[in-house]
């Protein structure tokens, strides 16, 4: 008998995928949606600007799972900060849930209607 053992690589500290190249998915929404020019450089800045809160969102997100690991795992755990950290984190979760709804909405600012119904066909493969 045969095992394969398969592992996603590791979440990137800025919070992005590995497998996915930001100038690829633009270049997909770019020819895909037959962007104009201005809506180009509304879009760069709007990847831009959640990519840069996502990431800082996703170091913090880390960095309380690793508190929260060490707390559920040292001799005397306690159980009520282990709760508090927890909350923290699902708080953060919400967050970063709120900033991608925050980014559909602008998103749709930026397009036509004729264009969101398009888009609405690719976001399941673009998604990043």
């Amino acid at each position: 008998m045969i095992f394969l053992i398969v592992s996603k690589p590791p979440m990137p500290m800025d919070g992005r995928r590995p497998d996915r190249n930001m100038n690829e998915v633009f270049g997909v929404l770019k020819d895909e949606l037959q962007l104009n020019a201005t809506q180009i450089e509304e879009l760069k800045t709007l990847r831009e600007d959640f990519f840069m809160k996502e990431s800082k969102l996703a170091k913090t997100i880390k960095s309380q799972r690793d508190s929260m690991n060490e707390l559920m795992f040292n001799a005397q755990t306690d159980t009520f900060l282990v709760k508090a950290v927890a909350k923290r984190v699902s708080e953060n979760e919400f967050k970063m849930e709120m900033l991608r709804f925050e980014q559909a909405k602008t998103l749709k600012t930026i397009c036509t209607t004729a264009q969101m119904k398009k888009f609405e066909s690719l976001v399941i493969d673009i998604r990043d």
